[in-house]
């Protein structure tokens, strides 16, 4: 005959969630994140619908209600493809390619640009010139110029903005449109 000791206690179903929903909370925060992105900028690279897994510790550990880094191990390098917090006071993300790293320059030519992470030519003249970008930000820029809404409209990023690298994204099958409810978890390109 078995007996149950006094230190042992059954397990309850509101122990569970308990853990599971910190658990997942923990892998949110420190590890990896799914995101639905809505918008053209990124597009023929990240359609519209396509859902990207994001590495939320990618270049450190962020608080998870503030978003500020507690510790950090990396930055953004230009060409990755990054999502960020772009608007102050808001939880809108958008997903962006980095095209520069500060200290540096953003070369612009008769509506082209130049920088480490590539050539991007850009529909309005407005950066005609070179741009200085600071220490500790970055120049994103969308793929698809003529309807992004990027650094050459809002000018560089702070690191500190960037939320997570893209490591890889599904989109859905040719020709058909995903159909998506707007969520929190959508990364918005915000375009025009």
């Amino acid at each position: 005959m078995t007996t149950k000791g006094r230190g042992t206690r059954a397990l309850s179903a509101g122990r569970i969630i308990a853990v599971a929903v910190a658990a997942a909370l923990a892998v949110r925060a420190f590890g990896v994140d799914l995101v639905i992105v809505r918008g053209d900028s990124m597009n023929p690279t990240i359609a519209p619908g396509t859902v990207a897994l994001v590495a939320t510790s990618a270049y450190g550990l962020r608080l998870p209600l503030s978003g500020r880094y507690v510790c950090r191990w990396g930055e953004p390098l230009p060409g990755e493809i990054v999502v960020a917090e772009i608007a102050a006071g808001s939880h809108r993300r958008s997903v962006k390619r980095v095209f520069e790293v500060g200290p540096a320059y953003v070369n612009g030519n008769d509506g082209v640009l130049f920088a480490r992470g590539g050539i991007i030519s850009s529909a309005d003249r407005m950066m005609a010139s070179s741009s200085f970008v600071p220490p500790g930000y970055l120049f994103l820029v969308g793929d698809n110029a003529e309807v992004s809404l990027d650094s050459r409209k809002y000018g560089p990023v702070p690191i500190e903005k960037i939320t997570g690298k893209v490591l890889l994204y599904i989109r859905g099958r040719s020709g058909e449109e995903l159909q998506t409810a707007p969520s929190k978890d959508a990364a918005d390109d915000v375009d025009r």
